[in-house]
């Protein structure tokens, strides 16, 4: 099968007609867009292929002009069965444009039919054919690229792309900081790593060597310079001192360390809740401009229908305006007034294609439904993310408090020890 360019190049062939109202099955597809070198007929069996495929037995064949001849339905009807079970079925355009548009909540009014064209935001659509109730059928591939090309003139995007493309943005920063949050160690204190201890220690052991020597150096004055027990013993006991208050930091320096532990906590989950808020408000803002640019263009292609209803009515206005005066000026009989008007009448149903209007209200309905049903599945989908993110917040704030509960118990215990010189 040619794609939707070659198919536009076709030049439209004359089509084979009978008073029983069957046309030729090579020329109908042809004009259809099927290259002329897909079209066979097997001899064996009498059908008609396409592509060495059996495609439909023809219903009369002119042997002497070789001509196979089908009701132009029966040969609509074979072209949807043949392309059923491909990658490419021929669809009903209504409903495949219903389908797809409905993902970005685009309205039917984007679909259009005028001067003998289908239309998509008012581009050409390559269609195989209309049937006999101004329905149009063509490939999906087609109606897929020619919709795909509307929304990317318009900008707009699914709530499931831009739902995705923000996930991908944001959540993988929040879920590594959650995921922190979440494995965070038990706190401990241990003073030989905490670097606060070690810099009291330091410093206690200084002020204890010093306290030491000038004792000794006190007693030595007293007794012209000789050491004796009384000195180291009270040299010794100045040195205690020192360590004695030095041990006694540690519940304080616990304490300092539980704090830090704490703030640490506390800055990482207020970070986690700013982070999430950012994407809620990008995604929010992101969101609202989409829906604002379908609300957009869903008004604009309204207001094209309108003008094109208008512009129907003005012309079949003008055209029974037309007959009036005609019929008022000259003396037909009625027979002959009756058989013209009907003849005009038929002319003006295919010049207007005044059904393929009707067709597009009855699929409007349809798409409000679509409308309607994407609209709760997205605030479904709103429900159940926010209601995810909050059942893990929840469930993760209870966690780290019970845990810090378990921790200052531990902070009291340790207090109680150091208090008793355990």
């Amino acid at each position: 099968m040619s794609n939707t360019s070659d198919r536009n190049k076709q030049i439209k062939v004359d089509v084979p007609r009978r008073v029983d109202g069957m046309v030729g099955v090579r020329a109908t597809l042809r004009n259809m867009g099927i290259d002329n070198s897909q079209i066979g007929y097997n001899e064996a069996n009498k059908t008609v292929t396409l592509g060495g495929r059996e495609f439909m037995k023809p219903q009369y064949i002119n042997e002497n002009e070789g001509i196979s001849y089908s009701m132009p339905s029966d040969i609509q009807k074979s072209v949807v069965k043949f392309y059923s079970n491909t990658n490419n079925p021929v669809v009903r355009v209504s409903d495949a444009y219903s389908r797809i548009a409905g993902q970005y909540g685009l309205s039917a009014d984007a679909l259009g039919y005028s001067n003998g064209t289908v239309t998509v935001g008012g581009r050409p659509l390559d269609v195989l054919y209309i049937d006999d109730d101004g329905k149009a059928w063509a490939f999906q591939d087609d109606v897929q690229a020619s919709v795909d090309d509307y929304v990317r003139s318009l900008g707009v995007r699914s709530p499931n792309d831009l739902l995705e493309e923000y996930n991908s943005r944001y959540l993988p920063d929040i879920e590594r900081l959650m995921g922190s949050i979440r494995n965070r160690r038990e706190f401990s204190y241990d003073p030989e790593t905490d670097p606060v201890y070690q810099a009291y220690r330091s410093r206690y052991l200084l002020d204890s060597s010093r306290a030491a020597q000038d004792t000794m150096a006190s007693y030595a004055g007293l007794t012209g310079g000789y050491a004796n027990s009384a000195a180291v013993t009270a040299a010794a006991l100045a040195q205690q001192y020192y360590m004695s208050r030095l041990s006694d930091m540690i519940p304080q320096l616990a304490q300092q360390a539980y704090e830090r532990y704490s703030d640490s906590y506390d800055n990482d989950f207020a970070l986690l809740e700013n982070m999430i808020g950012l994407y809620d408000t990008a995604y929010g803002n992101a969101y609202a401009a989409n829906n604002r640019t379908i609300s957009n263009a869903n008004s604009a292609a309204a207001s094209n229908v309108k003008r094109d209803n208008a512009a129907y009515e003005r012309n079949n206005s003008d055209f029974e305006r037309y007959w009036d005066e005609l019929f008022n000026a000259q003396d037909y009989s009625w027979t002959e007034r009756q058989n013209s008007q009907d003849y005009n009448w038929t002319e003006q149903q295919n010049s207007q294609d005044y059904n393929w209007t009707d067709v597009l209200n009855g699929q409007q309905s349809r798409l409000n439904e679509l409308d309607i049903e994407n609209s709760i599945n997205e605030n479904i989908m709103q429900s159940i993310y926010a209601g995810y993110y909050d059942s893990i917040l929840k469930t993760q704030l209870e966690g780290e408090r019970l845990t810090n509960r378990l921790t200052q118990e531990r902070i009291n215990q340790l207090l109680l020890k150091n208090a008793l010189g355990m």
